[in-house]
């Protein structure tokens, strides 16, 4: 069981630090009226946070109601006793905790830990704000923005290798090559792809913000051949050479159907994202029985990716 916030309104940004009070045992039917009071006393923001499970990644967490839960608010300054006080009136079963806490601009402070580094090869990821260290030869620049693929992720760098390697293995043949880039994200593979000799490359996200932030690193990194387009695979009828999926494991059996039909005769699919725990389950259902053969199996962390030919 894990948690997750909603935010009533945007938490306080003063210059130093504001006060969090952490409220205990709320009841449900309470809630609206301990948040009239919290505003009343002079909070700047409320945040709930809700018991939810998600036994599978392919599915949207489901909310557990409780009859009460916890709730964050937040102030400027230490709230005076008159909300302490007001509390007790309400519901005299809650608890708090008073967190005094650090503004920070919480951007910047990612900005901070994320350096340049070598991805595979001679390929090196570079943040957009930062300047390629000297034995940088192909920087990719990244500006992440909300996507998800900075390359540090272990599923991102082991098709990284799976893109290398086949780069190495196929040097003539790949700028004759189409491939398609299921879930680009920050479409820092099909870069990786278009820098390494692939000669179209396509990426295709569902997330609108997603490719928004593609199409900024592409053009970031001067390779607008690289498309982008709204297209999503299931309206696709084109077929590619090679075919690059890092999605979590349950998403990609969903929507095997698609990424063979997308598929040339004779092609290549990478396909990262799958949990180790999951493997056998996900060898049964997408690999097995499909007229796929296993070119190469990667294992980093607790993430498998597999080269697979039709």
């Amino acid at each position: 069981m894990k948690k997750w916030g909603i935010l009533v309104t945007p938490p306080p940004m003063s210059d130093n630090s504001y006060f969090r009070i952490r409220l205990s045992h709320v009841p449900a039917d309470l809630e609206d009226a301990i948040t009239q009071h919290s505003f009343g006393c002079g909070a700047t923001g409320v945040t709930e946070a809700l018991s939810f499970s998600q036994p599978d990644l392919t599915y949207d967490p489901k909310i557990l109601y409780k009859r009460d839960h916890d709730l964050d608010v937040f102030f400027p300054e230490k709230p005076a006793q008159e909300f302490f006080d007001g509390l007790r009136s309400v519901a005299p079963s809650i608890q708090w905790q008073v967190n005094e806490e650090e503004n920070k601009d919480w951007l910047e402070e990612w900005k901070k830990g994320f350096k340049p580094f070598r991805l595979v090869g001679d390929f090196w990821v570079v943040p957009s704000w930062l300047t390629p260290p000297e034995e940088c030869k192909h920087p990719i620049y990244i500006d992440p923005g909300m996507a998800f693929g900075t390359g540090t992720h272990a599923t991102t760098q082991m098709m990284a290798h799976f893109i290398h390697k086949m780069a190495q293995q196929y040097p003539q043949q790949i700028a004759e090559w189409a491939m398609l880039d299921v879930g680009t994200g920050t479409a820092i593979l099909a870069m990786l792809a278009q820098m390494s000799g692939f000669g179209l490359v396509t990426g295709i996200e569902i997330d609108p913000e997603a490719r928004r932030v593609a199409r900024d690193n592409v053009k970031l990194n001067k390779l607008e051949v690289i498309d982008v387009p709204e297209t999503q695979i299931e309206d696709i009828h084109s077929t590619y050479d090679v075919v690059v999926a890092n999605i979590i494991d349950g998403v990609l059996i969903k929507i095997k159907k698609d990424l063979m039909k997308v598929l040339k005769p004779g092609g290549h699919m990478l396909l990262t994202g799958i949990l180790e725990e999951r493997d056998n389950h996900f060898f049964e259902n997408f690999i097995e029985g499909s007229g796929l053969t296993v070119v190469r199996r990667l294992q980093k962390d607790e993430w498998v990716g597999y080269w697979v030919r039709s």
